[in-house]
């Protein structure tokens, strides 16, 4: 395997992950060494459907109804389009590079998925259910989380070999601002209430805070070893920190570091619910972690298939 290939198995962060409007009831995990889309029952704690898919699947999205899920597959150079409901591979939709990436726009309609190996954007439209490309945007070096304002105007991209964050016109297709952040972010979170966006900075154990109206950076947050995924719970920040197997946690009006709570090996992707519950991937030991945001402890922890990822949005 290539050090590329290597660093895009081994290395992934979240993309825009804010707390859903309602609980929880499914997770949707990739499971990358093992092959497969995972869906775990969380009322029952338990793997209740399993989804082969080829290519060390990694990112994903959730279409706007919630019922199909769109799959990066970095090692099979494309997209797998999943039913949900159906339990099913619908599609796969090739793309070139290295599909890492991925959200979908929470109006409906697009879907952007970020190429590890290049400085682009792909562009796929739904028809029908499935996927079909339709263009690209040109952004930072090695672009990992995107994140899209609620009205879908507007894209963030986390440029990880840039130290970038690229401001993206949905409409108009370009980069319309680049704000310089910490070394190598890869996940990137919305927070449209506040006006905020951050970014975990992979190499140099922090967070970045951006204010999204003017464009720059106000504050970083200091993490555990390689934060890569950031949530937004209850009023404070909440980051996978994969060296540590912990999650860091911080105050988001003072943006000061608040505690860390241990978790599995090497935890990936984190996302937050409504009730004030998070759900971690825990890459090196095969689980999902569950958090309550108010005591910050580990409520329960789910087995799940090899190298859970879940890097994006996966709860539903």
């Amino acid at each position: 395997m290539s050090s590329g290939r290597a660093a895009l198995v081994v290395a992934l962060a979240l993309a825009a992950s804010i707390a859903r409007a309602e609980p929880a009831l499914e997770a949707i995990i990739t499971a990358q060494l093992g092959g497969a889309v995972e869906v775990v029952d969380l009322a029952a704690g338990k793997v209740v459907r399993r989804i082969p898919v080829d290519g060390a699947p990694a990112g994903i999205a959730l279409s706007a109804d919630h019922r199909r899920a769109y799959v990066t597959r970095p090692e099979g150079h494309g997209i797998a389009v999943i039913d949900l409901d159906a339990g099913q591979l619908l599609a796969e939709v090739p793309l070139p590079g290295g599909p890492l990436g991925i959200a979908a726009d929470p109006q409906g309609g697009r879907v952007y998925v970020a190429d590890w190996y290049g400085r682009r954007l792909f562009v796929l439209t739904e028809h029908d259910g499935t996927l079909i490309p339709d263009g690209e945007i040109t952004v930072g070096a090695s672009p990992s989380g995107i994140a899209i304002s609620p009205d879908g105007r507007t894209l963030y991209v986390a440029n990880r070999e840039a130290d970038t964050v690229s401001v993206v016109d949905a409409s108009a297709r370009r980069e319309i601002k680049t704000i310089p952040v910490g070394q190598h972010p890869f996940g990137i979170t919305l927070d449209a209430a506040s006006g905020r966006a951050y970014t975990a900075n992979v190499t140099s154990d922090d967070v970045s805070v951006i204010d999204v109206a003017a464009g720059r950076e106000i504050g970083r947050i200091a993490t555990g070893r390689r934060p890569y995924v950031i949530a937004l719970s209850r009023g404070r920040g909440f980051v996978t920190d994969q060296y540590a197997g912990s999650v860091t946690v911080f105050d988001l009006t003072t943006l000061k570091p608040i505690t860390d709570i241990d978790v599995g090996d090497h935890p990936e992707g984190i996302e937050a619910d409504s009730e004030g519950r998070l759900y971690v991937a825990n890459w090196g030991d095969n689980t999902l972690s569950i958090l309550d945001a108010a005591t910050l402890k580990v409520t329960a922890t789910i087995p799940t298939g090899n190298g859970p990822r879940a890097f994006g949005t996966f709860l539903r």
